[in-house]
Parts: C-alpha cells; sequence; structure tokens
C-alpha cells in the first residue's frame, strides 16, 4: 500500500500505468490494470463479507482494482521509504 497524494482522486494505480515507481533501491514499472480478483469477495479474518466493496469497486474501477507491476531495478524496501513516481 502506499498513501498518495490528497490531490488524487479515484482509482490512482490506473492513472499511473506505464510510470516507474522508484521505493529505497527498487524500481518498478505499473505495467498494467488489475482484473478483480475473488479475494475481495471472501471473508478476512474477522471481518465479514461485505457487498458494498465489490459494488464499489464495479462502479469506480470498471471491474478492476489494484496494478500489476515488473520489477525493472530490484532493491530492497523498507516500511516507510519515500515513494517516487516517473516517466518510465
Amino acid at each position: 500500500m502506499i498513501e498518495t497524494d490528497a490531490s488524487r482522486e479515484g482509482f490512482v494505480e490506473k492513472q499511473i500505468i506505464g510510470k516507474v515507481l522508484a521505493i529505497g533501491k527498487a524500481r518498478i514499472v505499473i505495467s498494467e490494470p488489475c482484473a478483480r480478483c475473488t479475494f475481495t469477495a471472501l471473508a478476512q479474518g474477522d471481518l465479514a463479507f461485505e457487498p458494498a466493496v465489490l459494488q464499489t469497486i464495479a462502479r469506480h474501477g470498471e471491474g478492476g482494482f489494484g496494478a500489476l507491476c515488473q520489477i525493472i531495478e530490484p532493491g530492497k524496501i523498507r516500511l516507510g521509504d519515500q515513494v517516487t513516481l516517473n516517466e518510465a
């Protein structure tokens, strides 16, 4: 999970397809949108299944949620590392 700037709205991951994230020493290209997986339809630990999650994904995310990535430069990533967004 990456906290984004409050000025970005919607599903940010769809806005950054083709861009490169620099996190710690790693460089990761956001390669394509991820289709909704069944994971969002399952109860999680103490959290019950919540149909509103799927409805929100369908309504605002065009059925998708998240993005697939490719590592272009491996490196150690630590909690709290700054994330920068660059052109590919």
